[in-house]
C-alpha cells in the first residue's frame, strides 16, 4: 500500500526536524514517499537535499520528492500536513508588533496578533481543502498552521474534510514542569480548554506516580526570559486551583502587562528568527553535501515533529492511540457548545477517533474560556468568508484581551493601513 505524506511548508526551518522524526520511528507510520511543497524554491531545495540523504543514511525508508506546485503535493496524498504561515515572518512582526501601539500584548497565536493571523491562515487553510477534496478526498488533514483553534474551527465547518488539529504545546508545558520538579517525564494526563488556553489534570509520570506540587517551584535552567515569564506566571494561576497545571500561554490572558513590557524590551520574535534562519540553512545545506548527514539543529523543539509522527501512526494503527488533539466537543467538554472545536485526549485509530469526557476546568477559569469560545467561533467564520471590516471588528472585539468595541475598530483601521494590501484578506 503506497502511504504518500505532503508537508505544505516544507522548506521551512522546522522541516529537517520533522524529517528526523519520521525516520526515527518509521516503523509506526510506514509512509513511502514524502512530498515537501513550499512557496520558497530556494529554502525547499535545500531541505529536500538534506531529507534525502537522510533517507539515504536511514535505509532509505520514503523517497522524498519536491512539490513546488501545491496541486502536486496533494494529489495522492494519503495525509497532508499543513504548516504553512502566510505572510511570512514579514507579517508575523506587524502581528507582534502593532498591538502594541494600543497597550495590549502583541503574540501570533492570542490577541489581535493571533486574529490577524487568522485573516490570512483561514483562507488559506480553507483553499487547500478545496483542492484536497478535488484531488485526494479521503486524505487526512491535519493541521499544524496558527492560530490552531481559529483555523480548525474554520475547517470543521467542512463535515466532509478528515480534519486534526495539532499543537505540541501541552508536551512542551509538561516537559518543563517535570524538569522543574525533578521527576520522571509526565505521560498521562487530562486536558481541557482551547488550545492555548488550556488547564492539565490527572498527571502523572511515567511510573504511575502522581505529581503533587507542594510550594512555589523555580522554573528550569535553560528558558529564555518569556518562556520564564511564562514559567512563573503559570504557577501563580495554579494556586487559584491548587491541583493541575495551566497551559503556559494562559499568563497573557491574566498577566497582560508583563508581556507588554517583555515585547517592548526585547524587541519582535519574527526580528529574532529572521536573523537566524541563514545559518540554519547554512547547517542544512553544509549536511546535505555529506554522504551521511548529522542534523544538530533546527527551528522548534522535537516536539513538533514526534506529535506529528505520533498522529500519523495513530491515523493508521490497528488500535487506538491516545493524544491531545484539536477536534470538534461533541460532548467532551460540558461547559463547551457541541460544535466547538477544543483540545482535549481522544484516542484515534485507523477506524476513526473516540472522544472521552473529561472534567470541566477550574471554575476561576470558565468565564475566560466563555469569551474566548465566542471569540474562536466568530473569528472563524468572519475569517472564513468575504467579511467587511465591520464585521472583523465585531468579532475582535470578543477577544478578552481587547477592551472594548472601539479598540476592536481602531485595531483592524490601524491594521489595514499596515499589512500590505490584500494580505488581511488571504487566499479565497
Amino acid at each position: 500500500m503506497n502511504r504518500v505524506l505532503a508537508v505544505l511548508g516544507g522548506g521551512s526551518a522546522y522541516a529537517p526536524g520533522l524529517v528526523q522524526a519520521l525516520l526515527h520511528h518509521a516503523d509506526h507510520h510506514k509512509i513511502n514517499e514524502l512530498r515537501l511543497h513550499d512557496i520558497e524554491p530556494t529554502k525547499l531545495e535545500i531541505v529536500v537535499k538534506l531529507a534525502e540523504k537522510m533517507s539515504i543514511a536511514a535505509g532509505r525508508p520514503f523517497s522524498v520528492i519536491a512539490a513546488e506546485r501545491l496541486d502536486d503535493a496533494l494529489r495522492g496524498a494519503t495525509v497532508v500536513l499543513n504548516s504553512t504561515r502566510p505572510g511570512g515572518l514579514a507579517a508575523r512582526h506587524l502581528d507582534e508588533t502593532l498591538p502594541l501601539e494600543f497597550g495590549l500584548p502583541g503574540q501570533e497565536t492570542v490577541g489581535p496578533g493571533g486574529f490577524f493571523f487568522a485573516l490570512r491562515s483561514v483562507p488559506y487553510s480553507l483553499h487547500v481543502a478545496e483542492r484536497l477534496q478535488q484531488l485526494s478526498p479521503d486524505a487526512v488533514l491535519l493541521n499544524y498552521t496558527n492560530p490552531t483553534n481559529i483555523v480548525s474551527q474554520a475547517l470543521a465547518a467542512r463535515p466532509e474534510l478528515r480534519v486534526l488539529g495539532l499543537c505540541d504545546q501541552s508536551d512542551e508545558d509538561l516537559e518543563t514542569l517535570a524538569h522543574a520538579l525533578g521527576t520522571s517525564p509526565i505521560t498521562s494526563f487530562e486536558c481541557v480548554g482551547l488550545n492555548h488556553a488550556t488547564w492539565y489534570s490527572a498527571l502523572t509520570t511515567r511510573e504511575g506516580k502522581g505529581v503533587e506540587i507542594e510550594g512555589r517551584i523555580p522554573a528550569p535552567g535553560g528558558l529564555d526570559e518569556e518562556h520564564r515569564l511564562r514559567f512563573s506566571l503559570s504557577f501563580d494561576l495554579w494556586t487559584q486551583a491548587r491541583s493541575g497545571w495551566p497551559n503556559s500561554y494562559l499568563p497573557y490572558y491574566t498577566h497582560p502587562a508583563a508581556f507588554i513590557d517583555l515585547a517592548r524590551r526585547r524587541g519582535s520574535r519574527a526580528k529574532l528568527i529572521e536573523a537566524s534562519l541563514p545559518s540554519y540553512y547554512q547547517h542544512f545545506a553544509e549536511e546535505a553535501a555529506k554522504p551521511e548527514p548529522r542534523l544538530l539543529r533546527h527551528r522548534g523543539t522535537s516536539g513538533f515533529g514526534d506529535l506529528a509522527v505520533r498522529t500519523l501512526g495513530a491515523v493508521f494503527a490497528r488500535e487506538p492511540r491516545r493524544l491531545v488533539l484539536n477536534v470538534p466537543n461533541r460532548g467532551s467538554v460540558r461547559t463547551a457548545h457541541p460544535d466547538t472545536v477544543v483540545e482535549v485526549p481522544i484516542e484515534l485509530g485507523a477506524h476513526g477517533l473516540r472522544r472521552i469526557a473529561v472534567s470541566d476546568p477550574p471554575t476561576f477559569l470558565v468565564p475566560l474560556l466563555e469569551r474566548l469560545e465566542r471569540y474562536q467561533l466568530a473569528s472563524a467564520e468572519v475569517a472564513g468568508q468575504a467579511s467587511s471590516p465591520a464585521a472583523w471588528a465585531e468579532a475582535l472585539s470578543l477577544n478578552p484581551l481587547v477592551p472594548d468595541a472601539s479598540t476592536a475598530n481602531a485595531l483592524i483601521e490601524r491594521a489595514r493601513r499596515a499589512y500590505p494590501a490584500g494580505a488581511l484578506e488571504g487566499v479565497r
